[in-house]
């Protein structure tokens, strides 16, 4: 029995600290998710659904904001507009795992302008294998 004594002890020990790891990784997991939340809120309350992609970007140059464009996020055909807001841990496999809110456009057709439709926190691996 004294033998096994320390080995409970050290399996206790061992168990309570990856409990705390894990605790500790979902608080900042939270606190991240919660920043992206924010930045989400400010730009829905800023821009609304109808306007037009000229608009939309036309406010990222008056606020210094940089953005990109990338094709197909979404199953419609249009352009994203995206704003990066933070990066996560990324797998080792690719460079970077970024976040950004995404502005969706509509679909265009040759006679009418994009408009926004929705606005999303958008998830994206870079740089992979």
């Amino acid at each position: 029995m004294s033998r096994k004594f320390p080995l409970i002890w050290a399996l206790v020990l061992l168990l309570a600290c990856a409990a705390f790891s894990n605790a500790w990784g979902q608080s900042a997991k939270q606190k991240r998710e919660a920043v992206y939340q924010a930045a989400l809120q400010s730009y829905s309350d800023a821009l609304k659904p109808g306007m037009t992609r000229k608009n939309v970007e036309d406010y990222f140059r008056s606020k210094g904001i940089a953005f990109q464009q990338l094709c197909c996020i979404f199953k419609e055909s249009a352009f994203a507009d995206l704003v990066k807001i933070g990066k996560e841990k990324h797998p080792w496999y690719c460079s970077e795992h970024n976040v950004y809110v995404a502005f969706r456009f509509t679909a265009v057709k040759p006679d009418e302008s994009e408009t926004l439709k929705t606005i999303t926190v958008f998830h994206r691996l870079e740089g992979c294998l």
